[in-house]
Formats: structure tokens, sequence, C-alpha cells
């Protein structure tokens, strides 16, 4: 049975069978399927629906998705995980079974939010950096990042992270074991546009030990073939 058949026969089972506490993980896993074909992920994203009352599932209506992303590459550096609150949509579920594509009145649009590690925010310095970056501390609203001088030497520079028209711009502040002159040097720039399904970020907010660069994603078709 091809993967259109199959869609069709869980839309349908959906609609005359299942109870609607069964409605939100079983549309929940249809949507993670296109979402991990569209953005060609090895996992499955996790997709929460929920819709209030419950019963207006039935018509395809949800108030609530969640969605949780591994594994996908944003400008270079994967981060530990995104997640994407979505704004309330529909879903034509006789049109989907019929036409074998999942059909919503419009792209999905919601907040996002992208999270990363010391280890992932150390890959993202290394490539925005001019100089070589070894090692890297996330503290509250402060990055701390050790460079190379060369020789065994190492220099620590520290400062905040903002974002500046679609860039994630480091601005160096302090420098311990170097001259205050290479500050000017220390510093870096890495893009952060250009995302898929119009995604924008607009925030950045560093904690102890982790990196979250937040935003909307405002065209999320999920109207795409899956057969």
């Amino acid at each position: 049975m091809s993967k259109i058949a199959l869609f069709v026969l869980l839309v349908v089972l959906v609609v005359l069978l299942a109870p609607y506490t069964a409605l939100p993980p079983l549309m929940g896993s249809v949507v993670g399927r296109i979402l991990q074909d569209q953005l060609e992920l090895e996992q499955t994203p996790e997709v929460e629906l929920a819709s209030s009352p419950g019963p207006m599932m039935y018509a395809g209506s949800f108030s609530k998705a969640l969605v949780s992303v591994e594994g996908f590459e944003v400008a270079g550096v994967k981060p530990d995980r995104i997640i994407m609150d979505l704004d309330p949509f529909n879903i034509n579920l006789m049109e989907s079974a019929s036409s074998g594509e999942l059909s919503t009145e419009k792209p999905l649009s919601g907040v996002l939010r992208g999270e990363f590690s010391e280890a992932n925010t150390l890959r993202l310095a290394q490539l925005g950096a001019g100089v070589p970056v070894q090692e890297i501390q996330l503290e509250n609203d402060e990055v701390a990042f050790k460079m190379s001088l060369g020789f065994g030497a190492v220099a620590t520079v520290r400062g905040p992270l903002f974002l500046r028209d679609g860039t994630l711009i480091f601005e160096p502040r302090q420098i311990e074991g170097a001259p205050q002159q290479l500050l000017a040097v220390a510093g870096f720039a890495y893009p952060v546009s250009e995302l898929p399904f119009g995604a924008e970020i607009s925030g950045v907010d560093v904690k102890k030990d982790r990196l979250i660069l937040s935003g909307r994603v405002q065209k999320m078709p999920l109207g795409e073939p899956i057969g």
C-alpha cells in the first residue's frame, strides 16, 4: 500500500472511528512525518496537538500545536532542539483524505525557540570568529571564550551577544591574558537569516550553559504531497 493510500485510510479512520482523545497523537504523527520529509531530518519531530473544546478536533480545528525538532541545521550549526509553538489552525480532513496532502486554510505560523548547548555554541563561534576559539562558557547574559595566541598562550575574552540585522554579534569587552588591543579582533558575527518557512530570529538570551534564540515562523506549508 502506498503512502498516500495509508494517509487516506488514516484520515478516514480518524474522522469516522477515533475518539477525540486519540485524534491528537494520530494527526500529530502525520504532521511530524511531513515535517521530517520537508526538512530532511533523520528523526521524526514530536508534534503535540490539542483543541478546546476537544470535539472541535473532528472539524479539523486545533488550538494548540507544539513541535519539537532535533537534528535540523540552522545556518551551518545544529541546535540541540528547536521548539515551535504554532498559532491555532484548521485542517480540512476530508479534502486531505481525497487529495493525499494535508490541507490547511493557510500556511502555519507561530513562535519558535532554538536552544544551543555550549558545545554547539562553540561551533557557532568557531565559524564566525576570525581568531582560533578553543573553549566557550555561557553565563547569565555573558559569553566567555578562550582563544589561542600561539605558542601555547591562551587569552580569555568576555562580552555580550546581541542581534543586529539578522546577524548574531559577539561584542568583546574584557580580555585576560593578552593586551587590551586584541579586543579589536576578538569579536565575531554570525548570520542567522535566510531560514526556512520564513522564520526570523528576533531575540537572543544567554543563560547558564545554554544559548537561546527566539523568533517567529511565518510560512510553514503542510500541503505537500507525502507520497
